[in-house]
């Protein structure tokens, strides 16, 4: 289950090119269909979280969550780094997104596949070494892919190099669960600088999973 976790972490880790990035808050309704036998959905559920509150500001992004597990991401452009926070310790664990062990295949991309919102998406399918990722967007809400040129982890930058959008739906699949990912609410605001700060750096740890 460890390796589970591990890759739902690297999960949350999913316009033109002259347009202004999108910076404010995304909230996200979260559920996941577990495939591992003896290990119910409702489980997973619970430890992952069913509610996720993103906020993104040029090349920072980071994500709360309600689950027993994970508390917090922050993903930290100028580093390369994500930043971990679980319900067990205080102590924020970094991983370098230069990293990529699920690297993708290929990609194809549909046009008017749902709608979110209100709002018309089109969908890149991207089939990677052990999973799929249906990825729901709509180039109203832009974001600047040479900002994440070196964030390999979960194929980001593959993805947003060609959708040049945030998600506003994200299905993800793999040989142990499904997470379906859903926009509930879009702001557009201006975050402060701090906000992607870490307050105390002697609380930082190399994540072992």
């Amino acid at each position: 289950m460890i390796k589970s976790m591990t890759i739902i972490v690297g999960v949350f880790s999913i316009m033109n090119m002259n347009a202004q990035s999108f910076e404010g808050k995304i909230m996200y309704s979260n559920s996941y269909q577990s495939k591992i036998a003896n290990y119910p959905s409702e489980q997973l559920n619970s430890l992952m979280g069913t509610h996720q509150v993103y906020v993104i500001k040029g090349g920072n992004y980071k994500s709360a969550f309600n689950g027993a597990f994970i508390k917090l991401q922050m993903y930290i452009g100028d580093e390369n780094k994500s930043y971990t926070l679980t319900a067990k310790s205080d102590t924020l664990y970094w991983e370098d997104y230069g990293l990529n062990k699920d690297k993708a295949l290929s990609y194809e991309i549909q046009h008017n596949q749902d709608t979110i919102l209100g709002i018309p998406c089109d969908v890149i399918i991207v089939r990677a070494e052990m999973s799929k990722t249906y990825f729901y967007y709509n180039s109203k809400y832009v974001i600047n892919p040479e900002l994440f040129t070196k964030h390999n982890y979960g194929n980001w930058y593959y993805i947003i190099s060609k959708t040049k959008a945030l998600p506003l739906k994200t299905i993800f699949e793999n040989e142990q669960f499904i997470m379906t990912s859903v926009a509930t609410e879009i702001t557009p605001m201006k975050l402060e600088d701090n906000v992607f700060e870490i307050q105390n750096k002697s609380k930082v740890a190399k994540a072992n999973w």
